[in-house]
Formats: C-alpha cells, structure tokens, sequence
C-alpha cells in the first residue's frame, strides 16, 4: 500500500448505507470539506439531521448501479455485502476511487487511524489486515500526543513563513527550523510547547551579510480598529462539574467563533458546542506550560483583531489565580473589547462538595485564599504565614498546593499554629475523580504524599475542616464516582442519574468536536445506549484513552445490547425501558 493524503475540499463523495459506521465516515468527509451525497433506505437520525440542515444531499432509496462512477470518491457501509460488491465494481470499472467498511478485499485505498490535533495529524494503518492493532496503537498515541501539539503546529507554520521570508538560503533556513524543534519539543516526553514572540525573534536572528531580507511577520499584528474587531469573553467556567458552568459563560460560548480553553475547564466545554466553532487548547498542568502565559495573551488579541467572537474559557474564575487580569490588561492595551464572566471559584465549591463550610458562626469568620507557590517564591512569600497561624478563626485555602504543602506547613507551624489543626487536601474536587486526604497540619504532608495525592487539588486549613464526615453529601450519593454519557436529550432518565451522583456527559448525536474533548477529560464508567445506532455511533469514540475495558453499555433495547456486544463491549448490562426512572437507577446502582 502507498499512503497518500488526499485533498477533498469541494469534491464529490458519495456513502452507501446509512447507519453508524456511514456517519463517522461523513463525519470525517464534512470536517475536510467534502461535498457529501447519501444513499440510504433507512438512514439513522444523525444522518437526516444533517440533510435538513442542508449539511449533505440524503437520497432515502436503495443504491442504483452504477451511479457510484459520477463521483469523485466513495465509500460503501452497508449490512449488505453484495450491495458492497456492486458498490465497488462500478467504481473501480471507472477508476473511481472506493472504500467498502471492514473488507478490505473491496477496497482500493484504506482509510488509517487518525489522532488529530489542529492541522497536525498522525495516521496508522494496516492495510486493512488488523484493524485491531490500529486502534490500539491509535489509543496509545492518542495519550502521549497532548492537546497542545495543535498550539505547536499553528506557531510552526508561523514560524516557517517567517523564515521563508528572509529569502535565506537552503541551509540557512534549515538551522532555524532546527533551533525551533530542538527549543520546542521534547522527544523523550513527547511533548510540544508554543514558544513566545521574543523565543522566535532570537530563532530567527540576522540574515547572513550580503543576504537581502524582505520584512517578515511572526505573529499576525494587530489591525487598525475597525468595524470588524472582534469580541473576547474572559469566562469562568467552575472547578470540574459542568453543572457549575453559569448560564451566561454557556451562552457566550453557544455563540462564538472560537473557544480557547484550559486544561482544568476540559469538563466544562459544552457538548453541543456546534462542530464549526474553532477549538485551542492552550491547557497548562504542574510543570508543563506547552504555551506560555504571553503566548496565550498574543493569540487572544490576534482572534479578536481578525474579527471574531471569542470564549476564554478559564478553570474557576478568571480573577481568582487564574491570570484572568493579565489577559484583560493585554486586550485593553490591543484595545480589543472584552468582558468578565465570573464564574465559581475552586475554594467556594471544593470544600463545600467536601462537606467543609468554609465559614461557621463563631468558628470560622474569616476566609483567607492563598496560592501556595508563594511560599517558594525566590524573593521570599507575599504570603503573611505568621498572621494566618496566630488566628484561630480563619480557613485557609491553597490553590495549587500539592508541591508546596510541606513548605505550607512547616511555615505555619514554625509561626505557632496548633499542630492538631484540622486539615485536608481535595483532588479534582466537584468531579467525578474526587478524592480527599484528611489529617492535622502535622501529619497532612505525609498523609499526601502516602495517598499520592496529584494536581489539581485544594488544600484545606482550619476548624470546620472536621465537618467534612457529618456534612459530606456528594461523595455519599449511591452512584458517586460514575461518569456516564447519554446521548441527547437526557431527559428524566439524566436528570435522575445525575441526583444519584453521576457525572453526565450528555452529548448529542454525531459527537462533535467538544463532546470528544469532553469525553477524553476523565476515565468513563459508561454510556446509556437506547438502540443499536447509539452502540455503532460510539464504536470509533471507544479508542479515547478514557475509554477502559471495565465501562459498561447500559442497554436500554435488546437491539442495543446485541450491537455493543457484536462491537466488542467488554461488559453489556441490559436495562428494562418499561419500568420507572427510578428502578431504572436502581438497576444501575446494582450492576456498576
């Protein structure tokens, strides 16, 4: 076989058959341009929904020969396999260009396996003889390729018309592109960064003597203001659970053009956030910035300057640690218009999930919020360790403190705090991957570390931290824990796995771009199936890193449980549809 990409922008395509298996191929068709022709007897609703928005032409009959030699390519998904056959010889009669599903002896190409991060794609392929290993190896990539590789390539491409620019020779330009990988990728990790406008300057360097250069651009400038410029959203999107997401960040980004996120607000991106919306990821995780804070500012004020609504979805709120005042100031400097969209913060909601009141009536009536790498700040913490510990009635609450703790409370005790305070330390708290250590401020560091406790996480210092077994309501919901997808609508069937402790991912049908971003955020326990169409719509999705042996498909028809078992569900729980919305919750609660 010889791999080739091809450009499909604007060409005819035609797909026989209309299940699951047709639609993640037009799927893929619509997101590189394709002109999309369906034939099907009995398309699936996905299918129909994107006829009447106008998206593909659906021709709802059964396939006429030979009418497969009018396009440019095409593809055949039937249950028929001499309907496949007849697919593929009228093509290939006419060097057509044709795909039969899962037979590669109707084939003459093959489509691989691809991981997708902006226009940086990695495809695997097999020839069709072990589409087992594809995915697998898919899966594997998939995890060690980070959503900022998307980030990485757009500053590459930058990068390469800069040093085009200079009109350098071969060589020359070779050693720039050379310092720009060696500077930006780590090969041994895997991973990439964006780097800032002052790395790529100094990349660049002077052009040889002799050697005319012509003005080159590494970032696009800002235009004059006009009518066109844009509009920036600094949102909040909450500590984890997408239900904390306000109404008015939502709104904002149902509406936008693009949506840059962060890593910890991965759980919070809308699901039926529509597929054309651009998405960036511009994550940071402890220890590892793959774009720097000055790259992050520069890309918002180069959205907002080419004219486009944008949605700056930030984990908590943007004004509480989240650097949400330095990417205002850059866009008042750009003069790009902008708003605030608060949103709640990790040290409200995180104990509160936790059964801990940050304040209680002659207990606590003092709140103090702390971002605990100020105790290793070179020139000394800004943090006031020596007041906090002298006062009895105040809780302490330290973002980003995993690192730092023992530095944290090796100060407050050296300052005289009891070391029988209440303490506690919250992982990814508000979500389904909740867990909490407790302990004194003695003890805690290396209850912690025992625990291994990672980012994201909260500590908790003070009084009321002892509450957390008598208040405690989150963790102790039957179903806490489970993070299971529905697709839409949810309905009562959702809204009651939801009172039950469940974190819900309910997702249209096709999965769109931020359903997967969403779906990759946190391991699955399972998915509620409602016919066999959802089992076939989930096959492809079932590669995620997230997706782990034990999810189960929780069946609600005998179709469905017969599809995700012929699609290699490792566990199929059948449900009964007849019965309450409540039994049927309990049956889950049963069988997790």
């Amino acid at each position: 076989m010889y791999p080739v990409m091809l450009h499909v922008e604007g060409q005819r395509t035609l797909v026989v058959g209309g299940g699951g298996v047709a639609l993640r191929k037009v799927e893929g068709l619509l997101s590189d341009g394709a002109v999309v022709t369906v034939v099907a007897p009995e398309p699936i609703r996905g299918l129909v929904e994107l006829a009447a928005a106008g998206t593909i032409e659906l021709s709802v009959r059964g396939y006429r020969s030979p009418e497969a030699i009018d396009y440019s390519l095409v593809f055949a998904a039937t249950d028929d396999r001499e309907v496949n056959r007849l697919v593929f010889n009228d093509a290939k009669g006419e060097n057509v260009w044709v795909n039969v599903a899962d037979d590669p002896e109707l084939c003459t190409f093959h489509l691989p396996a691809r991981v997708r991060r902006g226009t940086f794609q990695l495809a695997v392929a097999s020839a069709g003889e072990a589409p087992f290993v594809v995915r697998r190896l898919r899966r594997f990539l998939e995890r060690r390729f980070g959503l900022e590789w998307a980030e990485w390539m757009e500053a590459a491409a930058r990068f390469r018309v800069a040093v085009r620019d200079m009109a350098l020779p071969r060589a020359e330009q070779e050693k720039r592109y050379d310092k720009f990988f060696a500077n930006t990728v780590d090969t041994e990790a895997i991973r990439a960064r964006v780097p800032s406008p002052e790395e790529e300057e100094s990349w660049l360097g002077a052009p040889k003597t002799g050697v005319t250069s012509r003005p080159h651009v590494v970032h696009d400038q800002p235009r004059a203001q006009d009518d066109g410029v844009g509009f920036v959203s600094l949102i909040g999107g909450g500590p984890g659970d997408p239900g904390l997401l306000t109404l008015r960040g939502r709104q904002r980004m149902l509406r936008a053009d693009v949506v840059v996120y962060d890593r910890l607000a991965l759980t919070c991106l809308p699901c039926d956030l529509p597929a054309h919306v651009e998405l960036h990821s511009v994550g940071k995780e402890a220890g590892h910035h793959p774009m720097p804070q000055e790259e992050i500012n520069a890309l918002l004020v180069r959205l907002g300057r080419e004219g486009k609504r944008v949605a700056r979805l930030k984990g908590g709120d943007p004004y509480v640690f989240g650097r949400g005042g330095e990417e205002a100031e850059a866009l008042v400097e750009a003069r790009v218009p902008f708003e605030v969209v608060p949103g709640v913060t990790a040290g409200v909601a995180v104990p509160a999930y936790a059964g801990i009141p940050v304040t209680q009536r002659r207990e606590a009536v003092r709140v103090t919020m702390v971002t605990a790498h100020e105790t290793i700040k070179s020139k000394g913490p800004q943090v006031r360790w020596d007041m906090l510990a002298s006062d009895p009635a105040v809780t302490i609450l330290g973002y980003m403190g995993v690192a730092s703790l023992s530095e944290v409370a090796h100060q407050l005790l050296a300052a005289g705090m009891d070391p029988t305070t209440p303490a506690t330390v919250i992982e990814r708290g508000t979500t389904s991957a909740q867990r909490s250590v407790r302990g004194t401020i003695s003890d805690l560091p290396d209850r912690v570390k025992e625990a291994e406790i990672h980012p994201p996480a909260l500590f908790v210092i003070g009084r009321t931290v002892r509450y957390a077994d008598s208040l405690a309501w989150f963790s102790e919901r039957p179903l806490f824990g489970e993070r299971i997808g529905i697709f839409s609508p949810g309905g009562e069937l959702g809204e009651a796995l939801e009172l039950a402790g469940v974190e819900l991912i309910d997702s249209p049908n096709p999965i769109t771009p931020a359903g997967r971003v969403v779906m990759g955020a946190l391991p699955l326990t399972g998915w509620i199936l409602k016919n066999a169409d959802e089992a076939d719509a989930l096959d492809e999705e079932r590669d995620m890193p997230t997706w782990g042996r034990e999810v189960i498909a929780w069946c609600m028809s005998p179709e469905s449980a017969q599809r995700a078992r012929a699609l290699g569900w490792p566990r199929v729980n059948e449900l009964d549809p007849s019965v309450s919305v409540e039994e049927v919750v309990a049956a889950v609660i049963s069988g997790r």
